[in-house]
């Protein structure tokens, strides 16, 4: 499933049409046709692993799953699940989920925990994972959206190894700087990767995640039983805090 980064990679090459007019709207998992075809598409934006397209008094969140993909002035043999006409120009979107939901995305949607927002805030995220997830494995946590929008597995292992924080480590023990080091890195991490992503270097950049050595030292890796996702992690150089 792509991860923020990745989506943000989409905001940048979709962003061109902002300003146009939806000519014509469809696609077989659009119900929403009717209301975007005519409308000016003022603001291409991403939430997490949501790619935000805000019209007048409404915008429409864009999920891609495991297998969504989108084309610009390019189409599959397969019928798209949603497309989006501009004039000549077209996007054509396949396997995505749609959402229409009234009002400003800015207002939906709380940036406080958006790591690409110039809103973003630390110790909001810090708080909410103290709050509610205290006796949560931290490998585990990340993976909550309502507290880590768009972290997904690279992230995820990527960051406990910059952090040195053992996956299996309990949130509420972990100290109070190496949660404020570890969200540090979730920012920048994120951040830094949209560029590997649009190189297509960003999984095989990683230090930890689908590796087997980390210099000399051995990757071990494991499927956590409680989100079923698969841990990379350097054992002699994370700290187990329990």
């Amino acid at each position: 499933m792509p991860e923020g980064p990745t989506i943000v990679a989409h905001q940048k090459q979709i962003k061109k049409f902002e300003g146009k007019t939806v000519t014509k709207s469809g696609g077989y998992r659009n119900p929403f046709a009717e209301d975007i075809s005519g409308k000016k598409l003022l603001k291409v934006d991403t939430f997490g692993k949501y790619l935000i397209l805000q019209f007048n008094k409404f915008f429409v969140t864009v999920h891609f799953g495991l297998y969504g993909r989108y084309l610009i002035n390019d189409k599959k043999k397969v019928n798209p699940s949603f497309t989006l006409h501009f004039g000549d120009d077209y996007v054509n979107f396949y396997v995505v989920n749609l959402k229409k939901i009234d009002g400003n995305a800015d207002d939906y949607f709380n940036r406080k925990l958006d790591v690409f927002s110039k809103d973003f805030e630390s110790d909001e995220m810090k708080q909410l994972l103290l709050e509610k997830l205290p006796a949560k494995k931290i490998g585990d946590a990340l993976m909550n959206q309502e507290i880590f929008p768009g972290v997904g597995n690279v992230i995820r292992n990527e960051v406990l190894f910059l952090a040195k924080i053992h996956p299996e480590s309990a949130v509420g023990k972990i100290p109070s700087k190496k949660l404020d080091e570890l969200i540090h890195h979730i920012r920048e991490f994120s951040i830094s990767s949209v560029e590997l992503i649009e190189k297509r270097i960003w999984k095989s950049s990683s230090a930890v995640y689908q590796k087997e050595k980390f210099k000399t030292e051995d990757v071990k890796m494991y499927v956590s039983p409680a989100i079923k996702r698969k841990t990379f992690l350097v054992e002699s150089l994370q700290k187990l805090y329990s």
